[in-house]
């Protein structure tokens, strides 16, 4: 059997960024020298938790005016 020990800072890692954990365990790539792709992947992180964050905020205005919509329409109604 080839097994091999796994950490907890690269479970850690795989957790955060399962691309760079491949990049780094798989492929060998440190990243080191190369800042321009670094900073590229940065931005791409920083976009997509943007975009996460912008997701969850549409959700949770989305339920709230369900919830307000039904409300009113309750309201409007006449009591029986």
């Amino acid at each position: 059997m080839n097994e091999r020990f796994v950490s907890a800072s690269e479970l850690a890692e795989y957790a955060y960024c399962r691309r760079a954990w491949w990049l780094r365990a798989v492929r060998g790539e440190t990243g080191e020298g190369d800042t321009e792709r670094y900073e590229q992947g940065r931005a791409n992180h920083r976009r997509a938790l943007y975009r996460l964050v912008l997701a969850r905020l549409a959700i949770a205005l989305a339920a709230l005016f369900a919830i307000a919509a039904l409300a009113l329409w309750s309201l409007s109604r006449p009591w029986p």
